[in-house]
């Protein structure tokens, strides 16, 4: 793995030590359970008792599908050799004005880090925006999901989490309610800024299929 800046899990990793991932790969191996199906994942024993060490008692249902998400996707990124690519910012800028037909994304899961608060996002709708710092991206033959890490920076302690998926092909980002383009900014004096904004699942999808060719590999 080599990130020019740091990946926000980093820390997680540390707190829980590769013995626990070794742990649920082997539960997920003796029962013969697809790593790559969430439902199956979520509900092996060994990825309990990881989630309730992680997950506060009182966090509402919500929160628990967040860490579960995460928790998987970490996981699948870990078992296939953490690969961080750091995505081209001049070219992502030109792709997401053009908007050219995304390509299908190659099978496996890898980390996009996108370049600093270029495009932002909300976790909730009337939520505050934030940077997103990448994605990652999980593909299969059929389909593509894509969990994108808001927020991050390394005087906070955390960081937010959206998730979208798609079949594949991808259906395009249609023009929002309100006329705009996909990837426009919304945020006060982004376009002066040189912002992108994402505003919905299908741009978030759209933007990951986009980021994927400017990647460095």
């Amino acid at each position: 793995m080599s990130a020019a800046r740091p990946v926000p899990w980093t820390a997680l990793l540390d707190a829980l030590g590769t013995t626990r991932f070794e742990e649920i790969r082997a539960a997920l191996a003796a029962r013969r359970t697809d790593p790559a199906d969430r439902d199956a994942f979520v509900l092996d024993a060994a990825v309990g008792g990881v989630l309730r060490d992680l997950v506060p008692a009182d966090a509402p249902a919500a929160a628990v599908t967040s860490y579960a998400g995460l928790l998987h996707l970490i996981y699948l990124h870990w078992a296939s050799g953490q690969a961080v690519q750091q995505v081209d910012g001049a070219r992502l800028r030109e792709r997401l004005v053009a908007r050219p037909a995304p390509a299908a994304p190659p099978p496996g899961v890898g980390y996009l880090q996108l370049p600093e608060r270029l495009v932002w996002g909300a976790p909730a709708p009337g939520a505050a925006h934030e940077p997103l710092d990448g994605l990652f991206v999980a593909a299969t033959a059929e389909r593509v999901r894509i969990l994108a890490v808001l927020g991050f920076r390394p005087e906070r302690d955390g960081f937010t989490t959206v998730e979208a998926s798609s079949p594949l092909p991808p259906p395009r980002a249609a023009a929002r309610e309100d006329g705009t383009a996909p990837f426009a900014t919304v945020l006060p004096g982004g376009e002066r800024m040189g912002f992108f904004s994402v505003t919905s699942e299908a741009e978030l999808v759209e933007l990951a299929l986009l980021a994927l060719p400017e990647a460095e590999r």
